[in-house]
């Protein structure tokens, strides 16, 4: 959470589709206990693996109520099965598995279909299969050649968008948001992604005015409030963007990207222990990952506040980032030399900070390079 890891997690969504949807009506199992998810982790090979959504709007429900409706394309990881329906953990719900497809094998399966179905349907969705798998160019194709035998897709247009988007194409995402909507003025998802360009254009103004409208149309749209919180953030309008991430965690208490981005925040305004709170809330609920875990860590290792500062926790809380991103993320990296050196490992400290400058993008050296001048002169990092 230095200016090294100062970029908000904004929130991209992949497009519905306007081809016809299937509907489920079977029966949803019962809420599932600790003891039969590690029984059957044994037992079944689907537990544990990913799968990407096939159907827009997909729901995952109980046998209350649904709790969710999945994005096209929207990935997640299966905690137990029962039958046909696959327990998604993160979002408390049964997924009905015939409106997904595993996500390992999806773009072989999806390839088999379009040799003996060569549909628009089929080319979009092997497009979002090979969007998940971040092959952009090959998706982006795709993408096309579905909006070549159905022009007027505004889902296929948005998703050719996300992923012009993905390979940093701002003004070619931007076109295609804007085809999207010409298409469907109330297509509230390409709204909410032109946005995101626009914030990565720094075209905040513009971002304001999309977000405003995705929330017209959908207002407890928890994407839509986070990103325009972090419009506000970059604007300026810290206690404006904290209100939109407390909005968004409102509607879903799970999110952890609204979490992480109000701790951010909190910890522009100086207030740490609110800052800690969030990251803890978030670790609390995403524990494999590694992003709180981080941030978290660097508080405590940098904080110019004496009374936050925790050097033991900082590095095991780093080394634990490290491990989940398998030392491949400059930001850790960079974490852990931090927390190296307030546990006063200063020789350790300036090789992993060594690594990080190596490993991190152009826009983030020089900063990297300000610590290692603070670790050179025997001084610990602060923030």
């Amino acid at each position: 959470m230095s200016d090294s890891r100062s970029v908000l997690r904004l929130c991209l969504l992949t497009a519905l589709a306007t081809f016809v949807l299937l509907v489920s009506t079977v029966s949803v199992p019962a809420a599932v206990s600790g003891s039969s998810v590690s029984a059957q982790a044994e037992r079944d090979p689907r537990v544990g693996r990913k799968v990407i959504v096939t159907v827009a709007g997909a729901e995952l429900k109980t046998p209350q109520a649904t709790v969710w409706r999945a994005y096209l394309g929207e990935v997640f990881t299966v905690s137990i099965t029962n039958g046909e329906w696959l327990w998604v953990a993160e979002k408390g719900g049964w997924l009905w598995e015939r409106e997904t497809v595993m996500y390992d094998t999806a773009i072989d399966e999806l390839s088999k279909r379009l040799t003996t179905t060569a549909t628009a349907e089929n080319y979009h969705l092997r497009g979002v299969a090979l969007l998940a798998h971040k092959q952009y160019d090959r998706a982006i194709s795709d993408f096309t050649e579905s909006l070549r035998r159905e022009q007027k897709n505004a889902g296929a247009f948005n998703n050719r968008g996300q992923c012009h988007y993905l390979k940093g194409e701002y003004q070619k995402a931007i076109q295609d948001y804007s085809m999207a909507l010409n298409l469907d003025p109330k297509h509230f998802l390409a709204r909410n992604n032109r946005a995101i360009a626009y914030i990565a254009m720094q075209q905040y103004p513009n971002a304001l005015a999309d977000l405003q409208t995705a929330l017209q149309q959908v207002p407890e749209y928890p994407e839509a409030l986070n990103n325009r919180g972090v419009v506000f953030q970059k604007m300026g309008k810290l206690d404006d963007a904290i209100r939109d991430f407390t909005a968004a965690l409102k509607v879903d208490p799970q999110y952890t990207d609204s979490l992480g981005n109000r701790a951010f925040t909190h910890k522009l305004k100086g207030d740490y222990r609110n800052s800690i709170a969030d990251l803890e809330q978030a670790i609390k609920i995403r524990p494999e990952t590694y992003e709180a875990i981080n941030d978290l860590a660097w508080i405590l290792a940098t904080c110019k506040d004496d009374s936050i500062r925790n050097a033991p926790k900082s590095l095991d809380l780093a080394l634990d980032a490290c491990q989940k991103s398998e030392y491949q993320q400059w930001n850790t990296l960079d974490t852990l030399a931090a927390a190296l050196a307030e546990n006063n490992r200063m020789e350790e400290a300036r090789q992993w900070l060594a690594t990080a400058i190596e490993q991190a993008p152009a826009e983030a050296k020089p900063r990297l390079k300000e610590h290692m001048a603070l670790l050179d002169a025997g001084k610990a990092i602060r923030d």
